[in-house]
Parts: C-alpha cells; sequence; structure tokens
C-alpha cells in the first residue's frame, strides 16, 4: 500500500465524535460500480473489523489494499465486487491469519464530482 496524499476532506463534528478516526481514499477501477466508480472519494472509519454486508478497505498481504464488500460466514469471508465481470475472493480463516488480510475500514460516506 502507498499512502500519498492528494489533500485534505472536510467531515462534520458530529462524526469524530468518540475519538473516531477517518481516512479518506479516491476509488481506482470499476471492480465496485454501479454503486462507486471511479474517482470517487470514500470516506472511510478506520476500524480493524466489520459487519458481514458492509463495504471495506481490506489489506492483503500487508501490501495490497482493495475495496470489496464484505461476507463473513464460519469459514473465513468473501470480498465481494460489485460489478459481476469481477469474481470474489474467499479467504478462509487460516489464509486471514496467515497472508494476513486485515480489515483497515468501513466506508461511511461517498463523495462524487458531476
Amino acid at each position: 500500500m502507498i499512502e500519498d496524499i492528494l489533500g485534505y476532506e472536510d467531515i462534520s463534528a458530529d462524526m469524530i465524535k468518540g475519538d473516531k478516526e477517518y481516512f479518506a481514499l479516491k476509488v481506482k477501477g470499476d471492480s465496485m460500480t454501479p454503486n462507486y466508480l471511479d474517482g470517487d472519494v470514500l470516506i472511510v472509519l478506520k476500524q480493524d473489523s466489520c459487519e458481514s454486508g458492509q463495504d471495506c478497505i481490506v489489506a492483503v498481504n500487508g501490501d495490497d489494499a482493495t475495496f470489496k464488500r464484505v461476507f463473513i460466514n464460519d469459514n473465513g469471508f468473501t470480498l465481494q465486487p460489485l460489478n459481476n465481470q469481477y469474481q470474489p475472493l474467499f479467504y478462509t480463516n487460516e489464509e486471514i491469519i496467515n497472508k494476513p488480510v486485515k480489515v483497515l475500514g468501513v466506508v461511511k460516506e461517498i463523495r462524487r464530482s458531476i
């Protein structure tokens, strides 16, 4: 993962109550269309877990970050793109620990320029 600060996004005071931390990412690619478009800015609540069905930023192998919908079950979890031209990725509980695969945050807001 490469941290490249392009700018800053304003968020409401209500969002940071309780010492919550956020970061923003710009969407690259079309794996999450039609809900999210290339160039959209995502406001992400920094946390290391999520509920099944949430749209999340996930680190794989410690090097790559991806944006997918996460579905959790007893055997592991699936990273599901919304665009059906892409295949879902399933990681077993063992792979989640050994690769590792780690949730970095949950998408809370989308910002799009028209």
